[in-house]
């Protein structure tokens, strides 16, 4: 019984440690705004971007695609690349 116990705790904390996987997302830019580092997409939808991800030089209308993860309920962008 006990190895069951701990069995089903290394799967649980692996569920779990998986759960901050990247997403992506592309649209055209809204806004970039390197003072607070976001970056808004016309769709509305927001990033924080992490430090040392340029935002100067990103204009309001360039197509991207935004490589992100979800951290504590908010997209913090870890890469942000011109839309193929």
């Amino acid at each position: 019984m006990k190895k069951l116990i701990t069995a089903l705790s290394v799967f649980a904390f692996l569920g779990f440690a998986g759960a901050a996987h990247a997403a992506e997302a592309s649209g055209r830019i809204a806004m970039a705004d390197p003072g607070t580092s976001t970056l808004t997409l016309e769709d509305g939808t927001t990033f924080e971007v992490v430090e040392g991800v340029p935002l100067d030089g990103l204009a309001p209308g360039t197509e991207v695609t935004v490589s992100y993860e979800e951290q504590d309920g908010k997209n913090v962008a870890t890469s942000i690349a011109p839309a193929q």
